[in-house]
């Protein structure tokens, strides 16, 4: 993994939707931010679309905080590391965390925490807010019998769906298709297809009518989702959302 001693700034990353992409965790590179003790590593973000959505992992060091900050169009947060605190409760790993259009948090961790996150890509004032951990969800049979299911969300009149699925060791598929963008990003172990190998901390985007081969040699632990590619579905801020503190990203 790099460093850059240049903050973070909104940009271009992987923008397109329509393209197939990989990156590793230790390709990413982290960046300083005007927060105390927080560090981004992108995966993808467009300031061009809308609040600029990003999909990053978001690291604390011991102490690191955010201020007191709404979130235009949502987000999700999945602790991977360490202990995540706010005005919620404590976070341990495995809290994965949907915050809908007008909530409100001053996030912090005293010994440092890694979180996997997704901005402004949650918008709409009916959607419901979130709050589990993946370890405890009990899980469901899936249409594969090598594969378990934890469904996480889902809900009327939005498009996104969001779970987490087990893969027992030598699971492997062929010739799979979406409809729709699909996202994985590894909680465990490695997630593999014929173009390579996808270790702790990846994160993966396949693109509609995009066929591709998964497989996983040892097993793995995926948090997945899936959306349309169509920008104008995907992001869904409200005209009237009102933004609290000062958006710095």
């Amino acid at each position: 993994m790099a460093s850059s001693s240049v903050q973070w700034q909104p940009q271009k990353i992987n923008e397109n939707l329509l393209s197939r992409t990989a990156v590793l965790y230790n390709s990413l590179t982290w960046y300083p931010t005007v927060y105390t003790g927080i560090l981004f590593g992108c995966f993808e973000s467009d300031q061009e679309v809308q609040e600029h959505p990003v999909t990053m992992l978001t690291k604390f060091e011991p102490g690191g905080f955010f201020e007191l900050h709404g979130h235009p169009g949502g987000e999700e947060i999945l602790v991977l590391d360490g202990t995540f605190k706010d005005e919620i409760g404590v976070h341990p790993p495995g809290t994965y965390m949907l915050n809908p259009e007008g909530f409100i948090h001053r996030p912090y961790s005293d010994e440092g925490c890694l979180t996997f996150v997704k901005l402004r890509q949650h918008g709409g004032k009916t959607r419901q807010q979130v709050r589990v951990n993946i370890f405890e969800l009990p899980s469901q049979p899936g249409v594969i019998p090598e594969i378990q299911v934890k469904p996480i969300y889902e809900q009327i009149d939005y498009s996104e769906k969001v779970w987490i699925e087990q893969w027992q060791p030598g699971t492997s598929l062929s010739d799979v298709v979406e409809t729709e963008v699909k996202e994985i990003f590894v909680i465990q172990g490695t997630w593999s297809d014929e173009l390579g190998d996808y270790p702790l901390y990846s994160w993966v985007r396949y693109s509609p009518n995009c066929p591709y081969s998964p497989a996983s040699k040892d097993g793995c632990l995926i948090y997945v989702k899936t959306y349309p590619a169509d920008n104008t579905k995907r992001f869904i801020v409200g005209e009237d959302f009102q933004q609290v503190g000062e958006d710095k990203l």
